[in-house]
This record gives C-alpha cells, structure tokens and sequence, in this order.
C-alpha cells in the first residue's frame, strides 16, 4: 500500500488548494487506484472532506474548518489477532460535534474461530456473533457511517491501519479520512506516567467495560473531549488541531514549561 504517496498528496492540500486534474492526476498515479475511475465524489467517500470552487481549485475543507465546526468519528474494535491475521471482531464508534454526540456504530462481525486468549480477553464467544453481519456488510455500513469525519482512536495506527486494510481487501478502497491518536494528543494535555486507556480511565474517573468496542469507544470519546478542553487558546482550527497532536511532545512540553 502506498500510504506515503496518499499522506504527501494529503499534506500538499493541507497547505494550498489544487486544480482539479492534479489531484485526480495525483490519486490516480497510485498502483492501488490504478482500477478507479477517480473523481471528488469517490474522494470524499474514501474520506477526504474536499470541495470545487468555480475556479476549478480543489480545497480540503479540514483546512480552516472550525474545531467546534468539526464531526470527528471515536473508533474502537475488537479483533481476533494482529494486522495480519487477525480478523474484525467488533467495531464501535461515536460521532460528535462541538462535543455533543450526533450517532452510534455498535456491531459484532461475523467469524469463523475465535482464540481463546481473546475470548478471555473480550468475553465475545462463537455463540454471540453466529448471526452477526458478515465482515462486508459491517465495513460496507460503517464506510458510509463514518464518511468523511475526522478519526480518532486510542493507539489510531492500528484501528486506522486495520479497518483500511480491511475496507481494501473487500473492495471498498483504503481510508482517506484525516486522523488523531488520542494517546499523542493525551501525552500533550494530561500529566501521566502512563497512557494506556485503563490508566487514562482511571485518572479522569471514566467507568466503562474494558475490551469492548462501543465502550471502550465511548471512554475515548470522554478522554478526546477532556484534551479538547486543554488546547492552547491559538488552536481554532481542525488543521492546527491536526498538527498539534502530532507535535515531537518533548519540544511542546518545553514551550508550555516556558510560558508557565
């Protein structure tokens, strides 16, 4: 997968709106996009929040979009193992805007086999997901619940990274959608040895049941909101708010060490 193709075109709109054929030009150089007919509209569908301007100049509208303007999608899943074996198990998410929750994604995937190990783990058993939707059908619904909101995760690499993986290999394309770990935005507005999700829970007193998609989704959405609540006042924008959370942490903890 060519991920640092996709990032570079990304950062480029990041920066400065582009004509309508380099971006199609762009996207479609791209081995994995070679068998799409590329366009906005399928874009957007693979997350990219863009927009045509009567001058022909595409624009990411995450660019100046206002924070509170913002529709950011919680993520969490559930699998029966690692990025390359494992299998979708659960997927839960919240959608919210200006800190209030707009919708739910609450879902079981249908699997063949279990591990014990993740049985124990997530006390989800062959039993519960007999008549669960098919891995398909849950990516296929999720892909238009999530459209082109911002996604965040506890440890977003791997959610982002697996579900991505996924969608591609059941032909939906990979994710476009811009993203923030909330671990990294975490380490910058909460002063903690740890920040596992457990450790996070504990510290702002969030109780919900471990290793299940939806609730573990919704304590990050609580741990999401809690950072959102210490930005810098200067951070208005989704972009800022982008880039804030993937700020080297050792040179923002000296500037806020400096300013205090």
């Amino acid at each position: 997968m060519s991920l640092q193709e996709v990032e570079e075109i990304i950062a480029v709109l990041s920066k400065q709106s582009k004509p309508y054929e380099w971006v199609v030009n762009e996207f479609s150089k791209i081995d994995e996009f070679a068998h799409l007919d590329i366009d906005l509209e399928i874009l957007r569908l693979m997350g990219l929040s863009l927009e045509l301007h009567n001058n022909n100049m595409v624009f990411l509208k995450n660019r100046i979009r206002k924070i509170k303007e913002e529709v950011f999608c919680i993520v969490d899943i559930e699998t029966t193992g690692g990025k390359t074996n494992g299998k979708l198990l659960e997927l839960g998410a919240v959608k919210i805007k200006n800190f209030q929750e707009l919708d739910r994604f609450d879902t079981l995937v249908k699997v063949k086999d279990i591990p014990e190990n993740i049985i124990e783990l997530t006390g989800i058993s062959l039993n519960m997901v007999q008549n669960a939707p098919s891995l398909a059908k849950v990516l296929h619904d999720f892909r238009f619940f999530l459209q082109d909101s911002i996604f965040v995760a506890h440890n977003a690499q791997f959610d982002f990274n697996f579900l991505s993986k996924a969608m591609n290999e059941c032909g939906f394309g990979i994710l476009l959608n811009r993203s923030v770990c909330t671990i990294n935005f975490a380490r910058l507005c909460i002063e903690s040895q740890y920040y596992g999700l457990e450790t996070l829970k504990e510290y702002l007193g969030i109780k919900s049941i471990h290793h299940r998609a939806l609730s573990d989704a919704l304590a990050t959405t609580e741990i999401f909101k809690y950072c959102l609540e210490k930005l810098p006042s200067h951070i208005k924008t989704t972009q800022e708010l982008l880039e804030f959370t993937q700020s080297p942490q050792k040179n923002v903890r000296k500037k806020r060490k400096s300013l205090s």
